[in-house]
């Protein structure tokens, strides 16, 4: 599994294009910092891509709570969480 650490809100269109085609099945999204605001703001297109590709999709707690966000999709995880599912991946991918 690999997990894709998602840290903006919008990227220009190629990358954000080039991520989203980089997606595997069964891989993990985690979104961080202004990345946080994708689970309003593009609740639809997230929610496709874990149907399409069978994602995991995980939020850190502390940004939600920074950006008074309450997601409806994905699991929150704690800093400590964040470090495990981190550790435990096959790769990580910053975008």
């Amino acid at each position: 599994m690999q997990l894709h650490q998602i840290n903006q809100l919008a990227y220009p269109s190629d990358i954000e294009q080039t991520w989203r085609s980089a997606l595997q099945l069964g891989d993990s999204v985690l979104l961080l910092e202004e990345a946080m605001l994708r689970s309003t703001a593009q609740h639809d297109i997230l929610e496709a891509l874990i149907e399409a590709k069978q994602l995991s999709l995980f939020y850190l707690q502390s940004d939600a709570l920074a950006y008074g966000v309450t997601p409806t999709l994905g699991t929150a995880l704690s800093d400590e969480e964040w470090v495990t599912i981190t550790l435990s991946a096959d790769a990580n991918i910053s975008w």
